[in-house]
């Protein structure tokens, strides 16, 4: 009769010892795996789309050129001078300099770009299209210029027809099922598919920098990007395309429809549907004063005061225990359930 009292009483025992160690190691408790994974896509993933300029990038650049007199200056000094200027918002002094550089799509690189971006922050559409055709007289299809060229001739439909994007469309790209069951590592497949995205991507990019308000026409490009994306390549990749494009027109509603279908697709396969804001983060407009940031950066170099943070309260010496709290708690329990035994024995017997 002892032994069957005491062996319930040691089951008791083991029980609230075993709830003492889980809660005194939480770290050890195994969580179910999620259900969802990472859509697998080998071939093309998109990247971070950056609106705006990193300040301090820009005030190195200014710094150099004006440490160097300005009659010394080589064609590249005035390149990086006007691109710098029209990174910093200064668009009336860099389009001065790139005017008069005359700048060739071959040979002068990111800066043409830079030019371009111009021709739409001013709304200079045709101009744009006249220097494009200027630099670049045989266009290639879902070329980077071609897709540049598709841009400012919808930013002209735009304004004539401000509902345009409910019928237009930026791009002649039309879904080829032919390539759906293509080998997507296929010679065909990268030229037809991969290539143009790559050109696509960057073209936004560029464009994306200056791009800060509503735009109905980055906002129907980055729809069309999404659908090559939804039909050959990634749901993942479609639905940041989609929502792209959602940021900077809240009104087109066949948009808003293909974000949802697209993430009840991602849903149904149980992908992870990414973070938008990893891909467009939120920021303000670029805001740059040559002047100020000088003036803060002669200040931080002249101060001989040490910048270091006030004590406000005297510090505790921690001491060191040697054991884990988890372990402590452990014994504690044990000794705990002892004298509820040797209790509960002793009320037996009386």
């Amino acid at each position: 009769m002892f032994s069957q009292r005491f062996t319930k009483a040691a089951a008791i025992s083991v029980l609230i010892v075993m709830s003492f160690g889980a809660y005194g190691q939480n770290d050890s408790i195994i969580r179910p795996a999620s259900p969802y994974r990472t859509e697998y896509n080998p071939w093309y993933k998109l990247t971070t789309f950056k609106r705006g300029f990193h300040n301090d990038t820009l005030t190195n650049i200014l710094d150099d050129l004006e440490a160097k007199e300005r009659k010394y200056w080589t064609r590249l000094d005035s390149l990086e001078f006007a691109e710098a200027s029209l990174h910093t918002g200064n668009i009336t002094l860099s389009e001065y300099y790139f005017d008069r550089l005359s700048l060739d799509y071959e040979t002068d690189g990111d800066f043409w770009w830079d030019q371009m971006s111009i021709y739409i922050i001013n709304k200079d559409f045709e101009l744009g299209i006249e220097s494009i055709h200027k630099s670049s007289p045989g266009i290639l299809e879902f070329s980077k210029i071609y897709f540049l060229d598709r841009i400012l001739l919808a930013y002209m439909a735009n304004e004539k027809n401000s509902k345009w994007y409910k019928t237009g469309n930026v791009f002649n790209w039309e879904v080829d099922s032919t390539l759906f069951d293509l080998d997507k590592k296929s010679q065909r497949f990268q030229e037809e598919v991969i290539d143009p995205l790559k050109n696509l991507d960057f073209v936004l990019k560029e464009l994306i920098h200056f791009i800060h308000e509503d735009d109905p026409v980055i906002s129907k490009a980055c729809f069309e990007m999404g659908i090559i994306f939804e039909n050959y390549i990634s749901l993942t990749q479609a639905y940041i395309s989609y929502s792209l494009g959602r940021q900077y027109n809240k009104s087109d509603k066949e948009l808003l429809k293909s974000v949802k279908a697209v993430k009840v697709r991602i849903t149904e396969k149980k992908y992870k549907i990414p973070n938008f804001r990893k891909y467009f983060p939120k920021i303000k407009e670029w805001r740059f004063d040559y002047e100020v940031l000088k003036e803060k950066t002669y200040l931080q170099q002249t101060d001989t005061i040490p910048a270091v943070r006030p004590v406000l309260m005297v510090p505790t010496d921690e001491v060191e225990l040697p054991f884990r709290t988890s372990e402590l708690i452990v014994v504690i329990g044990i000794f705990l359930l002892f004298i509820l035994v040797l209790l509960f024995l002793k009320t037996k017997k009386s």
